[in-house]
C-alpha cells in the first residue's frame, strides 16, 4: 500500500529537485526557465495531447459522465469561491488570484504523470479529453476572475483569442478530426511525435522544478496556507466521495481525483501578471501547492487502496 504511494510520488520529487537544483546551481537561469517553459507549453505538450487521442479508439474512450462531472464540478468550485474569498481576503487585487488558483490545475503538466503511475498509459486518452475540457473551462474563468477582482470588464475577444489560439486546445481538437475522419499519420512522423510525447510528462515536471522561487513566502502565509489545503485536500476529497456516490468506475474516479487534486496551474502566474493582478501571491500559490502535492497525492493513494479504487 505504502509502496504504490512512494512509487507515484518519488519519481515525481526527484525530477521536479532535478529541475529545482538545476537552476539554483547556474546550469539554467530564469531566461532560460522561461524559454524552456515556452518550448514545453508549444511543442511537447501538445504532442501528448495529439498521440494520446489520435492513438485512442474515442468511441469507446469518451465519457460523457466523466466531461461532464469535470466541467460542473469546475463552475460549482468557481462560484463557490466567488462568494467565499471576498469574505476571506479584503484586497480585490489577491481575490481573482485566489480564486484561479482554487480552480486551474496543473492537469497537464502534473497529471498525466500520476495518471500513468496510477492507472497506466491506456487512460491517456480519457485524460487528454477531460483535459481539453478543462483547459476552456478554466481559461474562460480565471480570465473573468482576476478581470471582475481588477474591477475591469471582461475582454470577450481577448478571452475567445487566448483560447482559440491555446496549442493545448488545437492539439486536441486536431486528434479529434483526425480520428473522425479517419486520416492516418504517417508512421514515420507518428514515431517521431511519439517520441516527443515520451519526453513531455518527464519534461514538464523538470521545467516545473526549475521555476520554483520562495521569495515572498511569508508575505503571503496565510493565503497560501489555506488555498493550499483546499486546493489539494478538501476539493479531491469532496470529488472522490461524489464520484464513490454516483458510481464511476475506479479509472474514472482515478482521473477525476488528478483533474481536481493536482496543484495549480503554472500558468496562472503569467496570466496574474499579464493581467496585472498580485503575481507574486499566484506564484506562491503556484510553489506550495506544488511542493504538498507530493505529500497530498502519497496520502490519497493509500486512501484510494483502502476504499478499494486502487
Amino acid at each position: 500500500m505504502i509502496v504504490l504511494g512512494l512509487n507515484v510520488v518519488v519519481p515525481l520529487f526527484i525530477i521536479m529537485a532535478a529541475g529545482y537544483i538545476t537552476r539554483r546551481i547556474g546550469i539554467i537561469n530564469d531566461l532560460g526557465v522561461g524559454a524552456v517553459n515556452r518550448l514545453l507549453f508549444w511543442v511537447f505538450l501538445p504532442a501528448i495531447l495529439l498521440v494520446s487521442i489520435y492513438e485512442t479508439d474515442l468511441r469507446e474512450v469518451f465519457n460523457v459522465g466523466v466531461v461532464v462531472f469535470s466541467v460542473v464540478g469546475t463552475f460549482l468550485v468557481f462560484f463557490v469561491s466567488f462568494l467565499i474569498v471576498p469574505r476571506i481576503e479584503k484586497k480585490r487585487e489577491r481575490c481573482g488570484v485566489i480564486i484561479q488558483g482554487l480552480i486551474r490545475g496543473n492537469e497537464v503538466y502534473f497529471g498525466f504523470p500520476v495518471v500513468v503511475s496510477l492507472i497506466g498509459t491506456e487512460y491517456l486518452g480519457l485524460m487528454s479529453i477531460v483535459v481539453a475540457f478543462a483547459v476552456l473551462v478554466y481559461n474562460g474563468l480565471s480570465v473573468i476572475a482576476l478581470e471582475y477582482f481588477r474591477g475591469e470588464s471582461v475582454n470577450k475577444k481577448q478571452l475567445m483569442k487566448n483560447i482559440v489560439t491555446n496549442p493545448l486546445i488545437l492539439a486536441t481538437l486536431l486528434a479529434v478530426v483526425l480520428v473522425l475522419t479517419n486520416i492516418t499519420i504517417p508512421s514515420m512522423v507518428l514515431k517521431g511525435l511519439e517520441s516527443i510525447a515520451q519526453v513531455a510528462s518527464p519534461f514538464a515536471l523538470f521545467v516545473l522544478g526549475a521555476s520554483f522561487t520562495f521569495a515572498s513566502t511569508k508575505k503571503y502565509l496565510k493565503n497560501v496556507a489555506w488555498v493550499t489545503l483546499v486546493r489539494l485536500f478538501f476539493i479531491p476529497g469532496l470529488v472522490i466521495g461524489m464520484a464513490l456516490w454516483m458510481g464511476f468506475s475506479s479509472p474514472e474516479i482515478v482521473i477525476l481525483f488528478v483533474t481536481f487534486g493536482v496543484p495549480t496551474a503554472v500558468a496562472s502566474y503569467s496570466m496574474a501578471r499579464e493581467l496585472k493582478a498580485d503575481y507574486e501571491l499566484a506564484s506562491q500559490i503556484v510553489v506550495f501547492t506544488s511542493l504538498f502535492s507530493i505529500i497530498s497525492i502519497f496520502i490519497w493513494t493509500i486512501i484510494m487502496q483502502l476504499v478499494g479504487i486502487l
